[in-house]
């Protein structure tokens, strides 16, 4: 799992060339300054681009079977613009413990 940002927009990539295993990129921008919506290229990314002033949450839920990572991306009113879960086994190498 990758977190990034300074692009002035946010999203989340999932890359499956990545060593044979699932790659995800977080990318969150903008709580000051945003690009003007337009569609960037990116033929990984998991739902929708954002490109409005927010910020992003990753919460780890340790106490779920299995254990989750919901990545989310807020708005200035705390509204939610983006929001996915995913296992955090689908981070574990194949073949690895």
């Amino acid at each position: 799992m990758l977190l990034s940002g300074d692009r002035h927009i946010s999203e989340l990539s999932r890359h499956d060339e990545a060593a044979g295993d699932s790659l995800y990129e977080f990318t969150s921008s903008g709580l000051t300054h945003h690009a003007p919506m337009h569609e960037a290229a990116n033929r990984h990314r998991v739902g929708p681009l954002v490109a409005a002033l927010n910020y992003g949450l990753v919460t780890i839920d340790w106490a779920a079977d299995p254990v989750t990572l919901r990545f989310e991306v807020r708005g200035t009113d705390n509204e939610t613009l983006l929001d996915h879960t995913l296992s955090l086994s689908a981070l574990r190498p194949s073949g690895g413990s």
